[in-house]
């Protein structure tokens, strides 16, 4: 009898030493655990009781009974992020496959082996993994789990390495946008030299390529300025690479694999390998957990291990969320990524400070911008002498080659937005160390030996920059700056000297040709043209585009379509930007066939309209009193199933609610209202402005002065058309209080508008009997210093219902009543 329980328990412990023994649970946000748990060797789903059953259950790390349970604890779920969803380990069996490579309970997986090959994929919910497991077990006898463990005690640190290579094409290797920002090497071509062989690996990032001409480094943020930037050189030719390569220096953390057991039954009826590839993860920014005591300035050139890892974790969040353009987590994600620097003592470097002034740039938040740039190197963001105020007092700062042309073009495109050019100015000469320079009633500060000294000398794009700045002034000031900072700049020849002011380039070309487009300056524009065709440069879609806009502004239609043209004779393809151009000048001169032509022709040419091109011609028909024809073509649109997701749009739902307005068709605006909801369209205040005309011109009157009492923070328009509903509804009490808001100093209204609520208040209290209204409200006109028009007496004569026919004098009158 002791034999034959001796063979069992050795038989068991064989069983247990061969299979997963690994239970997953669905945690749901929250941190609620769902009912039932799936258990990976069977693939079947157990509730809770059926999960323990028959099995010790153990909360000591240091049990090590054979087949004994560690189960999920609440103290390790806590670790879990209230917005997680994902799936975690419920229990382990000590002595199991998973628990000898290392699975804990409350582990999280991460991602499972793909059904084909080497690749891992994220799973987030039980079925995906119970999916995954069934059709790898078809194809291989293995399957690969990766877990991340949850802690606050540990962190695992990063080697980030950066190395050049100069390799002559063909290169061998491609490469993809990978969805964290960065240009990644993700395979190896059999025909690759060895330097590629040896020395690059999948996974590998690209960060810079050389210029062609120069030798400059220049930044790779996509796979097409790469490819561009190799494709260039001929065969053979040498172009250096810099690549980066992130490895974990934790030695817990690689990689655990699995001994075959000797014992294993065949591969049909188990998964021997189970967690073969299993990887402990709990990669957490080391600084933004360290203790604010160790939160010391790093040395200029040196940077811990952690720091390294923090400021590669940062710029892969930056670019992630830059990519989306996604404004207002841009902004969340720098600020943050400042608080982690800060905290962590980690000095930053050129890179991570570039992506933070661009995602502050992509708000359009101009301040935050200037503002970082002047807490972390401490000099004057628009290039002057005076003294800034460090946030961080001396907290944040960087390594003294992060002031370079990289991160100061990001400033200057802070500048740029604001059409801000004379401190664009000012900070050139700052990067050209001039000191003797005053622009705008301020001195200039040299910048030189305050950055990296090889980097610093501003370059076509910041003088590009600066030119932008001047354009976007939108004065004629900013105009004159503008064609200033263009002619200082020599003509691209190959014969410009190496030294002085950097040549023209296509963008500068383009700029300047978009700042007389702004003043409708076409003569001017066109000899900009003209010189660039002189020019070793050819003019692009961009340039043409631009002269189209400059024609049309000096009201030159026909001019305009001229360029189109030539920008085909040239064997430019137009885009739809050229294309809305033209039609959006058509439109406005009420040419509505040869707009309608001009769609056709794009899409002759295999260009689709998209939902500009509609609403163009829509509010084309609309403002040519054709609101049928312009319902007519929306919902042409809405009926064909490849222009639907156009007319997914609320400017396009706007126009058709004006249309029904002008039709005085209430009920059709109120359906296309609920056909927004339905299609997940939010409607704006233009659209419920546009309803509320609808429910005017149908008679509703209260149902339009119900719309308006929902409109949050109403512009003029807005509020012009809800005075006439209040008006129209009866509601005098909140007409004379919305009306005295505007005499007493809300000035939202223009006075035109004034006037015209006065007149419809007028009107419609005549109309109801309300005459002490009538005379309060003239008499408010008069006390405002307002002149009654001819529109006011209109009104008044309508309100006490005087016909326009009645006669003018008394002698009239008896004249008719006699007859």
């Amino acid at each position: 009898g002791e034999r034959l329980a001796s063979l069992v328990a050795k038989g068991q412990d064989i069983a247990i030493a061969n299979t997963v023994g690994m239970s997953l649970r669905q945690v749901y946000s929250g941190r609620r655990l769902s009912e039932l748990a799936l258990d990976v060797d069977t693939l079947r789903f157990q509730s809770f009781g059926g999960e323990l059953q028959g099995r010790d259950v153990s909360k000591e790390e240091t049990d090590e009974s054979l087949g004994s349970l560690e189960v999920l604890q609440n103290s390790v779920l806590k670790l879990v992020k209230e917005s997680f969803d994902g799936v975690v380990v419920s229990s382990v069996t000590r002595g199991g496959l998973a628990w000898q490579a290392g699975v804990r309970a409350g582990d999280v997986l991460a991602a499972t082996s793909a059904t084909i090959g080497s690749k891992l994929w994220p799973k987030s919910t039980l079925d995906g993994v119970r999916s995954a497991i069934s059709s790898r077990k078809v194809i291989s006898s293995s399957m690969d789990f990766e877990f991340r463990r949850l802690t606050v005690d540990k962190v695992e640190a990063e080697s980030v390495q950066s190395f050049e290579l100069s390799l002559a094409r063909p290169i061998g290797i491609n490469v993809e946008d990978t969805d964290d920002g960065y240009v990644t090497v993700t395979g190896i071509s059999d025909k690759a030299s060895e330097v590629v062989a040896d020395n690059i690996r999948i996974g590998d990032r690209v960060l810079s390529v050389e210029s062609s001409i120069g030798g400059q480094m220049w930044d790779v943020y996509n796979t097409d300025g790469l490819t561009s930037a190799v494709t260039t050189r001929m065969p053979g030719q040498p172009v250096r690479i810099r690549f980066e390569r992130v490895e974990t220096i934790d030695e817990e953390a690689v990689t655990a694999r699995l001994p075959q057991p000797e014992s294993a039954p065949s591969s049909k009826s188990t998964m021997t390998d189970a967690v073969d590839g299993f990887r402990r993860a709990g990669r957490v920014a080391a600084a933004s957990e360290a203790p604010a005591a160790q939160a010391q300035q790093a040395l200029p050139g040196f940077q811990s291990a952690a720091q390294k890892m923090l400021l590669s974790r940062s710029r892969d969040l930056l670019r992630t969320f830059i990519a989306r353009n996604e404004v207002t987590k841009n902004l969340k994600v720098a600020d943050r990524v400042i608080e982690a620097v800060v905290d962590s003592g980690a000095a930053l470097d050129g890179r991570t400070l570039t992506l933070i002034l661009t995602a502050y740039n992509m708000c359009n938040n101009a301040d935050k911008t200037i503002a970082t740039f002047e807490d972390v190197f401490g000099l004057a963001g628009d290039g002057s002498e005076k003294e800034v105020k460090r946030v961080h007092d001396g907290r944040l700062s960087a390594d003294i080659a992060a002031l370079n042309t990289f991160t100061i073009s990001g400033l200057l495109r802070a500048h740029a937005v604001r059409g801000d050019y004379e401190s664009a100015l000012r900070v050139l000469a700052a990067m050209e160390g001039d000191a003797a320079m005053t622009i705008g009633g301020k001195p200039t500060r040299s910048w030189s030996g305050k950055g990296d000294p090889l980097n610093m000398l501003p370059d076509t794009r910041a003088y590009n920059i600066a030119l932008a700045a001047a354009a976007n002034r939108g004065t004629k000031d900013g105009l004159d700056a503008a064609v200033s900072i263009f002619e200082s700049m020599p003509n691209p020849s190959l014969s410009n000297p190496p030294l002085g002011k950097p040549a023209k380039n296509l963008v500068t070309f383009n700029t300047m040709i978009n700042a007389y487009a702004r003043f409708g300056h076409y003569e001017d524009a066109l000899g900009v043209f003209k010189t660039l065709k002189e020019s070793k440069l050819q003019p692009d879609r961009v340039t043409y585009t631009a002269l189209i806009k400059t024609s049309i502004k000096s009201g030159n239609i026909e001019k305009a379509l001229d360029i189109l043209d030539d920008m085909k004779w040239a064997s430019i393809k137009p885009d739809i930007v050229s294309y809305n151009t033209i039609i959006e000048a058509l439109c406005n001169a009420n040419r509505l066939f040869e707009a309608k032509d001009l769609i056709n022709e794009m899409e002759t040419a295999g260009l689709s309209p998209d939902s500009m091109t509609y609403g163009l011609l829509m509010k084309g028909l609309l403002r040519a009193n054709k609101p049928g024809p312009c319902l007519t073509f929306f919902e042409s649109a809405c009926s064909d199933a490849r222009t639907v997701a156009l007319t997914e749009n609320v400017q396009l739902y706007t126009t058709a609610i004006s249309a029904a307005a002008a039709l005085g068709d209430h009920e059709r605006a109120l359906d296309f209202v609920a056909r927004m909801n339905q299609a997940g369209v939010r409607p704006n205040k233009k659209t419920l402005t546009a309803l509320m005309g609808a429910c005017i011109s149908g008679r509703k009157y209260e149902a339009a002065a119900e719309i308006f009492s929902k409109i949050k923070n109403p512009d003029s328009h807005a509020i012009s058309v809800g005075l006439q509903a209040l008006c129209m509804s009866g509601n005098f009490d909140a007409a004379v209080e919305l009306i005295t808001d505007q005499r007493s100093g809300q000035k939202t209204l223009s006075g035109k508008q004034v006037m015209s609520g006065f007149n419809s208040l007028l009107q419609s209290a005549l109309e109801s009997g309300e005459y002490d209204i009538a005379r309060e409200a003239l008499t408010s006109l008069l006390q405002a210093g307002y002149i009654p028009s001819k529109f006011t007496f209109q009104a008044m004569a309508e309100g006490l219902n005087l016909h326009r026919d009645m006669p003018r004098t008394a002698a009239l009158l008896k004249a008719r009543q006699r007859s």
